[in-house]
């Protein structure tokens, strides 16, 4: 199947600050309004794949609802058109007194979602128009207190929440699942991802040369949304399904001189299920087909409280360094450090290669790179710049995910390497680990003019 696809998104908005200070105070009132619109098309058609493995051979069949499959017709068309309003209003309130200081913020966001579909409906596809409205009020607090004029501790909580996506709406239907991306489907409506989170922490004050900082965060998304299983194998739909955390320690150390500065940043994080749940796992070694003795075919996985998320290594470490040879000139050294991470398709953490049914790893390897730039200030507000990454052209990848794959090991296509062994209908198939390949070396530099210098407020 060569499935074609275009994507065209806007995004404009208008925002305003107004802000009142006092000795011991200060408040901060704004709003915004922001716009979106994404238009979205698709069409699939059939192919064979040639001899050299490489090159297809189209025919003139379409998946638009004149192709049938056991019978049924499909249709994975779309040509969907979604607009995004939000307006928002927010407020900062900063009190200070001694070596104490408070802060209480809050943020309310309206936000209407409409998707207009214009295909027709019919039997074999669902109609994607819908209208939906998701609201709320996302409080943020904290305080800091500085003991010693060397250093600070401080405390923050805040609230934030998401609104589903025109894709997500377009797959939420347990009775019309899709499988994605090859087709959208009709949506019943989905509740808005609400994130709850609180970070403390001790930083150094800006009265040497020497920077530090230890912090603890935690988050917790609730009514998280995960693309699921369903009675129908190979397909499933997105689901507001439970709970999913972070948690870990940031610590930060670096250094200043007259012409050098150096520092570091590590990151421990642990993201993790804490919900229950069943997925499509017919690439994972573990799905319930191959514990009951038939590996190969398509079957679910079962996500448990305390499962890693796929794709979210736990091990982060930055390195930086500069050099400045003059006031106007700047070089900079930087060396990025990324842990190994769980392939999607393994999000129950249990899935081993055994070299038969089940090749590759079942997770991306960790990787370093470095990179090296400098900045030279021609004038102010006028800054010329190069930049060089992957400076050793390291082979890495970013990411890693389980899929069926036609190639043997000597990567000839064989359609059904295994036979039938269960059946005419239960034929086992070989799967593998794809991976997503970083960047090779590459080098680009420019021309960078800043007009003028905004600020923004945030909660």
């Amino acid at each position: 199947m060569i499935t074609r696809t275009t994507d065209k998104q806007n995004g404009y908005g208008l925002s305003g600050l107004m802000a009142w200070r006092t000795k011991h105070n200060r408040l901060s009132v704004g709003a915004s309004w922001d716009r979106g619109t994404s238009t979205y098309h698709q069409l699939t058609q059939l192919g064979y794949l040639n001899p050299d493995n490489v090159s297809f051979t189209l025919i003139p069949v379409f998946l638009d609802g004149t192709t049938f499959a056991d019978g049924d017709p499909v249709d994975n068309r779309v040509q969907l058109h979604g607009t995004v309003n939000t307006p928002s209003v927010y407020a900062t309130d900063t009190f200070a007194h001694g070596p104490w200081t408070f802060t209480l913020s809050g943020r309310y966001n309206h936000t209407s979602l409409d998707n207009v579909d214009y295909l027709p409906a019919s039997s074999a596809r669902g109609n994607l128009t819908s209208n939906n409205v998701f609201q709320r009020f996302n409080p943020a607090a904290g305080f800091t207190y500085q003991p010693s004029r060397f250093f600070n501790t401080y405390f923050n909580y805040s609230e934030a929440s998401r609104a589903p996506t025109s894709i997500e709406l377009g797959c939420a239907d347990p009775n019309e699942p899709c499988n994605l991306p090859n087709a959208l489907v009709s949506d019943p409506p989905l509740k808005q991802v609400v994130s709850r989170t609180f970070e403390v922490g001790i930083r150094s004050n800006d009265v040497s040369t020497l920077h530090w900082s230890a912090d603890y965060f935690f988050g917790q998304n609730y009514n998280d949304l995960l693309f699921v299983a369903s009675e129908q194998t190979g397909f499933g739909y997105f689901l507001n399904f439970g709970k999913t955390r972070r948690d870990g320690v940031e610590l930060e150390l670096g250094k200043d001189w007259q012409h050098w500065a150096v520092g570091s940043n590590y990151t421990f994080l642990n993201a993790t299920y804490q919900s229950s749940q069943t997925v499509d796992g017919g690439s994972n070694s573990s799905n319930d087909s191959a514990l009951a003795g038939q590996p190969g075919l398509d079957d679910d996985i079962h996500i448990a409280p305390g499962d890693y998320i796929p794709q979210v290594p736990r091990n982060m470490l930055k390195v930086f360094g500069q050099y400045k040879v003059s006031s106007k000139l700047i070089a900079e050294l930087n060396i990025l450090a990324v842990g190994s991470s769980f392939a999607r398709g393994n999000e129950n953490n249990l899935d081993k290669p055994d070299g038969v049914y089940y090749l590759g790893p079942a997770k991306s390897a960790g990787y370093g790179v470095a990179s090296l730039g400098a900045r030279y200030q021609i004038i102010p507000r006028v800054q010329l710049f190069v930049q060089m990454n992957n400076l050793l052209d390291k082979h890495y990848s970013t990411g890693a995910q389980l899929g069926a794959t036609p190639f043997d090991d000597n990567d000839r296509f064989v359609a059904r390497p295994f036979g039938t062994p269960y059946g005419d209908d239960d034929i086992p198939i070989r799967t593998s680990t794809f991976l997503a390949p970083g960047t090779p070396f590459n080098i680009y530099g420019g021309l960078k003019i800043t007009l003028w210098k905004s600020t923004n407020a945030r909660n």
